[in-house]
């Protein structure tokens, strides 16, 4: 592992997503539709999905391999998705309130627990994301939930060309300004001091 792998482990491993568990808290449960963000924002989203598919290439092979994040029966779009669609000709088609709710992730664990105990139970596979083919995702790139184009886990990050992470960062850097742009334009104290969000 290099030590330019290390660095963007620590940036998007760990922080990245411990970050979009605190924006997910709080954002509130039910978002005005007046939080919807301007369609510009989901232009830019659309723009650093598309060059993260270039830059994340090495990802394409260990994902195939692996798939486990598609074998959840959870929605990945979320009430972020949602804000960032709103008002564009292609919204959300579906979205969760939470990201990585809490009470999902212990049933969720304790779940997977009791099947590897039971016997029958332990060649158990979960139903898949509903947009799982055999081809993989079935949605294009730019389609995608934000958290599917954005978080790596370790073996994932690791297959990203050296080369490539400055550049990665810089798309990853986009996204995550859209999570807390969406948070800002969510919250009324923020609407009321800050005025609209800035492009």
């Amino acid at each position: 592992m290099s030590f330019r792998h290390f660095e963007f482990l620590v940036r998007w491993v760990l922080f990245y997503n411990a970050e979009l568990v605190w924006l997910s808290w709080m954002l509130p449960r039910q978002p005005s539709p007046e939080a919807a963000l301007d369609p510009e924002a989901d232009r830019r989203r659309r723009v650093a999905h598309e060059h993260l598919a270039e830059t994340t290439k090495g990802c394409d092979t260990v994902c195939a391999e692996c798939g486990r994040c598609c074998l959840e029966p959870v929605s990945r779009f979320t009430q972020f998705d949602r804000l960032v669609r709103m008002r564009t000709q292609s919204p959300a088609p579906e979205y969760n309130q939470r990201i990585y709710s809490l009470i999902w992730m212990l049933y969720n664990a304790l779940r997977h627990c009791f099947q590897r105990l039971l016997p029958h139970h332990r060649n158990h596979r979960p139903l898949p994301c509903r947009y799982l083919s055999d081809q993989g995702c079935s949605l294009p790139r730019v389609e995608r939930p934000m958290i599917c184009v954005s978080w790596f886990c370790l073996t994932a990050a690791l297959a990203i060309e050296e080369g490539m992470l400055a550049e990665t960062e810089k798309h990853l850097r986009t996204i995550e300004k859209l999570h807390r742009d969406v948070v800002r334009s969510s919250i009324p104290f923020f609407r009321r001091r800050k005025g609209p969000v800035r492009k």
